[in-house]
């Protein structure tokens, strides 16, 4: 992400405070790849706890992983094994340092892209769930933060997300957890995506939307969801091969304790 954005980010989270006390949540993502015809390529489940031990910000923090498992889904089988190299994992954000190759150096080379996916994911509900709470003063009415409407994320040797028009919209309130909770949804329905690395060259577009439900009385998420839908074009430049996918993910991020 931008450096600007992140430190802003940083100035306005850290005013509310957060509890310092373990919280946990489970965190599922179903994605599948299609064909421009429909067709399942392939889809998997993952699923685990992210167990928060501190939690100064969205973007100053420390999280582990412990119980994750992978579910591949075809039309003959379902198959779930559990990935034990996340047990114990640690996830120390600090800044923007989720964005550079090294915070994913030490760890296991085969699961990189699901740790990706669970840490931009979860500092996404994060952002869209809690840092515009006070902004959003009118009932059904969206709100457009100025930092979203147009922000550049790159991510080193990965992709470049560009998020547009997110907007964030107050509902009312909703029972969760047996709390009452104050339900906001978000969405952003047209975001370029882009990549030029070592392996690929990557080029197309995502939409994202879901609902967040957070506690009025501690400002702790205590159940989001999100859909992504997200159609490119990807060429590997070890063998020139080409392929036009359509890539759907279904996330849910409940508290747990």
């Amino acid at each position: 992400m931008r450096r600007v954005v992140l430190i802003i980010l940083l100035g306005v989270l850290t005013l509310h405070g957060y509890a310092q006390t373990p919280t946990k949540y489970q965190l599922t993502i179903d994605w599948s790849h299609r064909d421009m015809n429909g067709k399942v390529l392939l889809h998997r489940i993952a699923s685990g706890k992210i167990v928060e031990l501190s939690q100064q910000s969205f973007i100053e923090n420390t999280s582990q992983l412990e119980d994750w498992s992978l579910t591949e889904i075809s039309e003959q089988e379902r198959n779930t094994k559990k990935i034990e190299e996340l047990d114990g994992l640690k996830l120390e954000i600090s800044g923007d340092n989720f964005t550079n190759l090294d915070f994913y150096k030490d760890f296991p080379p085969a699961q990189v892209e699901l740790i990706r996916w669970i840490v931009q994911d979860k500092v996404a509900f994060g952002v869209y769930g809690q840092m515009y709470l006070d902004s959003l003063k009118l009932l059904n009415v969206p709100y457009y933060p100025d930092f979203f409407q147009n922000q550049q994320a790159d991510f080193e040797q990965y992709v470049n997300f560009n998020t547009q028009k997110l907007n964030i919209t107050w509902l009312g309130f909703s029972e969760m957890n047996g709390k009452k909770c104050t339900l906001v949804y978000y969405k952003s329905m047209y975001n370029p995506i882009n990549a030029d690395n070592d392996m690929m060259f990557l080029n197309g577009r995502s939409c994202f939307w879901g609902h967040i439900w957070i506690s009025p009385d501690t400002r702790q998420i205590e159940h989001a969801t999100m859909n992504e839908d997200l159609v490119y074009k990807m060429k590997l430049k070890s063998n020139d091969f080409e392929q036009q996918i359509n890539m759907q993910r279904e996330l849910t991020f409940k508290k747990i304790e």
